[in-house]
């Protein structure tokens, strides 16, 4: 930043893009030029590049406005802001953004990536055209399997050893069974989800599309990543309960294998986000209690067991005069649990009395909201953690104190939260 203004001296701000209706963050103090152009006041910072930046100038005496400048800047760029009189009977001053050195294009390796898969996904098309085509199959399954060739060849034509041909490795046959018993599009939702969430918890490059938005409700690429994986995990219950039950199992049984079940992601989930290699055994005074496992385990107890109690192997009457509605009405009870269940959550979020803080407020506190709530974390979803957990069993560090600078512990896999997993768990079982 380059000041030939005379006097007075400078006050620099920046609010990050990202930061929804916050306070303006001091960066530096840009002394005068004391009338000497040669000799500007200068100071050089360095800025976020991930989001647009909004830059504030004012006057360090009478702190008022001079000048507010919108801009992205890239990455590894150098630029310069001139701030300097137009005209000296006016006093109007001009702030210019020059750019000294240009910035790289921080997306070429999405574009790279993208090009490779791309050319990945070609590859395979026309390798599945060719093999449309009788001589090219023939002789590729020649090169591969010669030996399985030949029996295809003698099963279609006849083969002098007829025992040969019906016994010879039945093993394909049974894996080709059970690979039919498995829901192909299932399995390749969770793997696909699964590819993403360890892509995203490792950085996803930096990029911030990749990264979980810290607070302000803008749906990012990963922001649905939780809510598909418990959507697979209702859908599983589905499956699995009915399996069981159709191969002869008892409710008893199934009902401690979930309980059993919930008991040990209960278990891994407070074992796994609580190590404490620095200061020695874990102690009860700062066990952090919710978690991601915490809430899959607590969302599949709930879920499975409605399911089971209510589980029906028949069709009611009701299916039969109603055929369009066949799939929901046999789920009647669950509907009116789940449903209750969202209006508990919307009470609680909306209506409950938060101490400080404005009634249904959902900000995260701190600089947010231009400062006026800076205690109000997660309103009542945070209050309800801090009252029934204590505010040392809950995250200490929510990606909110980074962006919004908020100073109260808040729990993303809080208590309130849990309820929401498990309505989008039981749309995934219906």
């Amino acid at each position: 930043v380059r000041n030939e203004l005379p006097a007075p001296g400078l006050l620099l701000a920046a609010r990050s893009g990202s930061c929804h209706q916050c306070l303006y963050q001091f960066l530096a103090f840009i002394p005068p030029s004391n009338g000497n152009l040669r000799k500007p006041g200068t100071e050089s910072v360095m800025v976020d590049t991930q989001h647009p930046l909004t830059l504030l100038l004012n006057s360090s005496v009478s702190d008022t406005e001079l000048c507010k400048i919108q801009y992205h800047f890239g990455e590894f760029g150098n630029y310069s802001l001139v701030v300097k009189t137009l005209s000296a009977s006016t006093k109007t001053v001009s702030c210019d953004l020059i750019i000294n050195e240009g910035p790289i294009n921080s997306y070429l390796p999405i574009l790279f990536a993208f090009l490779v898969y791309m050319g990945i996904l070609a590859v395979l098309i026309a390798g599945r055209l060719f093999m449309k085509i009788d001589p090219v199959r023939n002789w590729v399954y020649k090169k591969l399997n010669p030996r399985e060739t030949d029996r295809l060849i003698n099963s279609e034509l006849g083969s002098p050893n007829t025992t040969d041909s019906i016994n010879c490795d039945p093993t394909p046959h049974m894996w080709s069974t059970a690979s039919r018993q498995r829901l192909h599009s299932l399995d390749t939702f969770r793997g696909f989800s699964l590819v993403i969430m360890v892509f995203v918890n490792y950085g996803g490059g930096k990029y911030w599309f990749f990264k979980h938005e810290s607070w302000n409700g803008k749906l990012h690429f990963p922001s649905a990543l939780f809510s598909r994986f418990v959507f697979i995990m209702g859908t599983s219950i589905a499956l699995s309960l009915s399996s069981m039950l159709r191969w002869g199992s008892s409710k008893l049984k199934v009902l401690r294998k979930i309980l059993w079940r919930s008991f040990l992601l209960i278990l891994l989930g407070i074992i796994v986000v609580n190590p404490n290699y620095c200061l020695g055994p874990l102690s009860w005074d700062n066990l952090r209690i919710p978690g991601v496992l915490q809430r899959l385990g607590f969302t599949y107890l709930v879920v499975a067991a409605l399911e089971l109690l209510f589980t029906r192997a028949e069709s009611g009457a009701w299916e039969a005069l109603y055929p369009a509605l066949q799939d929901i009405l046999p789920y009647w009870p669950q509907w009116i649990f789940i449903l209750m269940l969202e209006v508990t959550w919307l009470c609680l979020t909306f209506l409950l009395p938060v101490p400080g803080c404005p009634r249904g407020y959902l900000g995260p506190g701190g600089i947010g909201d231009f400062g006026n709530y800076p205690n109000c974390t997660g309103g009542a979803a945070g209050y309800i953690d801090r009252f029934l957990l204590g505010e040392k069993h809950i995250y200490q560090h929510p990606s909110s104190g980074v962006t919004y600078q908020t100073t109260m512990p808040y729990d993303p896999e809080g208590i309130l939260g849990t309820i929401n997993s498990i309505v989008t768990a039981f749309l995934g079982l219906q």
